[in-house]
């Protein structure tokens, strides 16, 4: 038998302990509980937020974007999925003397059905109907700030740059509106669909595609290669206007992980004062101990096991109760918004409360939490492997 293990966990189910440190060590197991579950809980929504901002703006937002005509033959790469004809500009969406500052995708219909036309919420996208020009498709925030209805009359600004690049003219296009999408995100105020011949008719530039990969992180991977392979090309990707966006909400989520950190290192020094007083009240039984021949790292261990399995036992029931809340917590947040009848997320992009459980995310949280309780250990259990056995026996 494992002696300084059996003792420590004798020394934590002994009525004796309970009569010194049951208080500390129960705000101890406390601390480390909800330490966890918060911990799990708001990185799971955090995650939750990151994934539904990928999904609804790079799932509109192109990957990689080739401009330019050429041989989409060219375009090959491992991490490529599909390279599609597409172009996109900045300009200005202007009605009745109102305007708003837009970006300018033109897409080929046939080809957008399913990437585009799930986020419809009225009409069709542009030339999906008829080959007319001048089919405009605005987000739906968008047409009701500039008060516009399906088959208003729209004019669409475009700024080109004339063929000696030291002046630049607006081209017009006047159209109306097919249809509003609605993708949950800030380009429902700064989106504009067109078919891709209108775009190119508005700019006089020729060609383009949009390129989708199978992992949008590895978006900037391809982008490099392809300005080797392309260098006569503009080349690039969404990480060039949206990658700070991400990384902002990257770093919110470290930033949250440390700070929640901190109720687990406050729960840590209560198990740091109930091992004190631990050592303070088993004097006598480490004088004993030492003297029957246990060594100092024997003392340690007793005591950095006793410590280890609050932190321990406070850890694994936070996780146990954290996993499931996270998992619920859209529900949660509904039902609590239902009792004070208001809404969390009122004014926002999101309907409710969105969570993403990574399991990668909870071993690090527990990791980190039974780390901490460990470390909690080691000072009071230097004390008590310090202790001289004879000073403490004269004085008993």
């Amino acid at each position: 038998m494992n002696i300084p293990v059996w003792i420590g966990s004798r020394y934590a189910t002994t009525g004796s302990v309970n009569r010194y440190m049951s208080l500390v060590s129960w705000i101890s197991l406390l601390g480390m509980m909800l330490g966890v579950i918060a911990l799990i809980v708001v990185v799971s929504v955090m995650n939750g937020f990151d994934r539904e901002l990928k999904q609804r703006i790079l799932g509109v937002v192109p990957h990689v974007v080739v401009e330019g005509a050429l041989d989409p033959a060219l375009l090959t790469h491992p991490f490529v999925q599909e390279a599609v004809p597409f172009a996109q500009a900045q300009g200005m969406v202007v009605k009745a003397g109102e305007s708003r500052l837009v970006g300018v995708f033109g897409i080929d219909p046939t080809r957008e059905a399913d990437r585009l036309g799930r986020h419809m919420v009225a009409g069709t996208l542009p030339g999906v109907e008829s080959n007319a020009q001048g089919q405009v498709v605005l987000g739906r925030s968008l047409g009701l700030q500039l008060g516009l209805s399906q088959g208003d009359p729209v004019t669409l600004v475009i700024p080109v740059a004339t063929a000696s690049g030291r002046s630049i003219k607006p081209r017009l296009m006047r159209g109306n509106v097919q249809g509003f999408f609605r993708v949950g995100s800030e380009l429902d105020y700064g989106l504009v669909l067109v078919t891709q011949e209108d775009l190119n008719r508005l700019t006089g530039q020729q060609g383009g595609y949009r390129l989708t990969v199978s992992d949008v992180l590895k978006a900037p991977v391809v982008t490099e290669k392809l300005e080797e392979r392309l260098p006569e090309h503009s080349v690039f990707d969404w990480s060039a206007e949206y990658g700070d966006f991400f990384q902002t909400v990257r770093m919110e989520k470290l930033m949250m992980f440390l700070l929640l950190t901190l109720i687990v290192a406050i729960a840590a020094f209560n198990i740091v004062s109930g091992l004190s007083m631990m050592v303070r009240a088993k004097r006598s039984d480490i004088a004993i101990l030492r003297t029957l021949g246990l060594p100092t790292g024997a003392i340690m261990r007793i005591f950095i096991f006793q410590g280890s399995a609050v932190g321990t036992v406070g850890t694994l029931v936070g996780a146990l109760l954290g996993v499931p809340l996270a998992y619920h917590i859209p529900e949660v947040v509904s039902s609590v918004e239902s009792l004070v009848g208001a809404r969390m997320l009122e004014g926002t992009f999101f309907a409710r409360i969105p969570t993403d459980v990574r399991w990668g995310d909870i071993l690090t949280i527990v990791l980190v939490a039974i780390a901490i309780s460990l470390i909690a250990t080691l000072y009071p259990a230097f004390r008590a492997a310090k202790l001289q056995p004879a000073s403490i026996l004269r004085s008993e």
